[in-house]
């Protein structure tokens, strides 16, 4: 009966949570106290779910937390305002794919950033699972149970990382940030752990 009312208390945290930080977002400032009220709200709702049922209660919490999502979304979806007629013609091309007029290519830049983001960034996540599964071994893990956690952090890390290597100007720092990737698997290949 108490893991009951625990995963009530933690839908209801949850539904809470979201309610917080949708209201905190939707403020025309910055608002620090209600941020962390409503992340430290899905916090305690996830610690509930867990107590009360394991992976199921978290499981059970999240499904409430994403349902208000949808709903306030879902609301401010159908009372938005229309969008602001301009007098000036959009542009023929998408998402900035094609030079307009007599605008370079960039064909070198592009296919570095390709590279980048698609081919580097791989082999670095493939360093940081190696890592991963290193520290997991390191920690009393199974073989088994260490390249689990090497299995998760790969796309995981794949996906960090190629989203930080985009949001960043910066040739240097996306150079650095592979390189410092890379550098987790480091002590795997230095101690002879990598099979």
């Amino acid at each position: 009966m108490g893991g009951d009312a625990l995963l009530v208390t933690g839908s209801a945290l949850a539904v809470l949570g979201v309610v917080m930080l949708r209201w905190s977002w939707g403020r025309p400032r910055r608002a620090t106290l209600p941020n962390l009220a409503g992340w430290a709200s899905l916090a305690a709702a996830v610690i509930c779910g867990a107590a009360a049922a394991g992976a199921w209660g978290i499981a059970f919490a999240s499904l409430w937390a994403m349902g208000a999502a949808c709903a306030l979304l879902a609301w401010a979806g159908l009372t938005a305002a229309p969008p602001a007629t301009s007098a000036r013609r959009a542009s023929d091309r998408r998402a900035g794919m094609l030079p307009q007029g007599d605008e370079p290519l960039r064909l070198g830049g592009r296919a570095l950033t390709f590279l980048l983001v698609a081919v580097l960034s791989m082999a670095a996540s493939i360093a940081i699972a190696l890592g991963v599964r290193w520290i997991a071994l390191l920690c009393g893990a199974g073989e088994g149970n260490a390249s689990v956690l090497a299995l998760f952090a790969a796309p995981l890390a794949w996906t960090i990382l190629a989203y930080a290597l985009l949001m960043t100007a910066s040739r240097k720092r996306q150079f650095a940030m592979i390189a410092c990737s890379l550098l987790a698997a480091l002590p795997p290949i230095l101690t002879g752990v990598m099979a």
